[in-house]
């Protein structure tokens, strides 16, 4: 799909070209261009949906969709120029991109808390609430201090991309293993 930046290049100019052919036969202007039979006819704008979809390393996604009209295809490329298409088809694109961040939910009211399984998660608000946004891997919670279970319990508030890898590396310490099969 990278590569169909050079067909979309090759379609526009075909279009352009086709345009001011058209335009010179109108005003009865012969050039050695015009005898070439013309198929393409420039309507206006191109009319695109595209979808830009963020990771964040929090792995939360989010979505949002914006219709595009696009008069030039070089400002369309320069405006998604931070963004990767990894997909394409008429009237739509998509794009991604990977924020090496925390997501602006995990920023607001994310906390660190466990489920009812002991399992490490990410919750909008207090642990209480059981709004997980994310979930890691299960916590050995017999290994783990009283008052740091008692901090997970009430839920630990997310403050910083440091604090997010800081917590995971240190609960990581307290995973609890596979059982053997």
């Amino acid at each position: 799909m990278k590569n169909l930046y050079p067909i979309i290049w090759l379609v526009l100019l075909m279009s352009i070209g086709g345009a001011s052919v058209l335009a010179n036969e109108a005003n009865g202007i012969r050039t050695e261009n015009s005898k070439v039979s013309i198929q393409h006819e420039v309507n206006g704008p191109l009319e695109v949906e595209v979808i830009l979809r963020t990771n964040y390393a929090d792995g939360v996604s989010t979505k949002q969709t914006v219709d595009e009209t696009i008069w030039a295809m070089e400002d369309f490329w320069s405006e998604y120029a931070n963004w990767q298409l990894v997909d394409q088809e008429e009237g739509r694109m998509i794009f991604e991109r990977n924020i090496e961040d925390i997501s602006p939910a995990s920023k607001e009211s994310g906390h660190f808390g466990l489920t009812e399984d002991g399992i490490l998660s990410i919750f909008d608000g207090s642990p209480s609430d059981e709004k997980v946004i994310q979930t890691f891997f299960q916590i050995d919670v017999g290994k783990l201090e009283s008052s740091r279970r008692e901090q997970l319990m009430d839920g630990i508030p997310v403050e910083s991309w440091y604090h997010f890898e800081s917590m995971l590396q240190t609960f990581y310490k307290v995973k609890k293993a596979k059982p053997v099969q």
